[in-house]
């Protein structure tokens, strides 16, 4: 008789609130695979979203991951001294990882004791998978328990900040090298992020290029008789550069224009205040912090006629899929995982360093051409699934995980 398949997936907050709403297509892909899913999260905040009848949720770590573990740092001293003797070989950065040394310690010993806690949570008896959405103290946790021999392998994806030296303090990303060494293979999201990993010849072979997925949508449906609608999707935080969309929006003097922006953030005060001052030709509607639901039912039931994204730095952009699945032209800032998503086919792509004015020059020239129109719209869903088709590249993830 054939053993139970059970995926352990450490997140991040999944399936709690309503961040990481990128990983909804990948569980529910990954429960059609496998016998059981069990989630993991690290924090509990918000409501928690459907999930399939085969995947359930298990918040020990949510307790676990207030407890420090100082106490028990000596019998922690081994794996201690493992990780950072790798951190400081590897590294050329070794003044600033002394300079973090005793909080860094502080982090080994409380993913330890997140790795103890989770382990007790597993029916040993089962044919077991361990799977880490992020490379943050769920992976590291994982690798902690892989280099006790506990486990046998592990898995983990990454998105973003755990990709990207310069997205973190000391331009420094600590505890990859462990992670990378203990892990079978690291997923990573976009070909460049993929480049990017891969010049850090951090164990170049057990990277994994897995786009995320998305499934099929219908078309937008553009209205040519209303005004024009410009939809973006971000966090008003400065790398997301939403002042710059303000800046664009001033000088399409030309359209009537409804801005709808999806998203909240520390500067949501600073960019309201500023919306408030475009000419009467824009009308601003700022919906602040949603549910997916209704960014889709947006795509799905309101004229859309330019997707926004103009962050400075991205993984990949799933907003930007969203959009472009739904058929809708997307003018973005080239950055990051961008690259894999928008071509000149299906919108417009600028150079990293674009200002209000490119921005609205580029939306200009959409506007004006044939991806402005339902009869093109086909194509740009078409590209979009050419890369980003759920079923096929979660499937993908499923034969690594059990074939490797």
């Amino acid at each position: 008789m054939a053993l139970k398949k059970v995926l352990h997936i450490i997140s991040e907050n999944y399936p709690f609130g309503k961040g990481e709403q990128f990983f909804d297509a990948e569980v529910k892909v990954l429960a059609t695979h496998f016998d059981e899913i069990i989630l993991f999260p690290l924090s509990k905040k918000g409501e928690q979203r459907n999930l399939p009848k085969n995947v359930s949720v298990n918040t020990v770590l949510v307790t676990a991951s207030r407890e420090s573990g100082r106490k028990k740092v000596w019998s922690q001293l081994p794996i201690i001294f493992k990780i950072l003797a790798i951190e400081l070989r590897r590294s050329n950065k070794k003044v600033f990882i002394l300079k973090k040394m005793r909080r860094w310690i502080s982090m080994i010993i409380r993913s330890s004791q997140l790795a103890t806690d989770f382990y007790n949570e597993i029916d040993l008896s089962h044919e077991n998978y361990f799977y880490s959405f992020w490379m943050n103290d769920g992976a590291l946790s994982l690798a902690i328990l892989k280099a006790k021999g506990q486990i046998n392998r592990f898995f983990f994806r990454v998105n973003g900040y755990d990709i990207f030296n310069e997205r973190n303090e000391g331009s420094y990303l600590p505890f990859r090298y462990f992670n990378y060494q203990q892990a079978r293979q690291v997923f990573v999201l976009s070909q460049e992020a993929l480049n990017y990993l891969k010049a850090l010849n951090c164990y170049p072979e057990k990277l994994m290029l897995n786009h995320y997925g998305i499934f099929k949508n219908r078309t937008n449906p553009l209205n040519e008789n209303l005004p024009v609608r410009i939809v973006s999707c971000a966090n008003v935080i400065p790398l997301k550069r939403i002042d710059k969309i303000i800046d664009a929006l001033s000088l399409l003097s030309e359209f009537n224009i409804q801005w709808t922006h999806f998203g909240d953030g520390f500067l949501m005060d600073e960019i309201s205040e500023k919306a408030s001052k475009l000419p009467a030709n824009i009308q601003v509607d700022l919906r602040g912090n949603v549910f997916h639901e209704e960014i889709i039912d947006t795509y799905e039931n309101e004229s859309v006629n330019v997707f926004l994204h103009t962050s400075e730095t991205e993984g990949l952009g799933m907003a930007i899929i969203e959009a472009q699945s739904f058929g809708i032209p997307a003018v973005v800032v080239g950055v990051g995982g961008v690259l894999d998503i928008v071509t000149e086919k299906t919108g417009a792509v600028l150079e990293p360093v674009a200002e209000g004015a490119e921005i609205a020059k580029a939306i200009q020239e959409v506007l004006s051409s044939e991806k402005n129109s339902n009869s093109y719209r086909d194509k740009i869903q078409a590209s979009c699934y050419e890369k980003f088709q759920a079923e096929r590249n979660y499937r993908n993830l499923y034969a690594k995980m059990v074939n490797e």
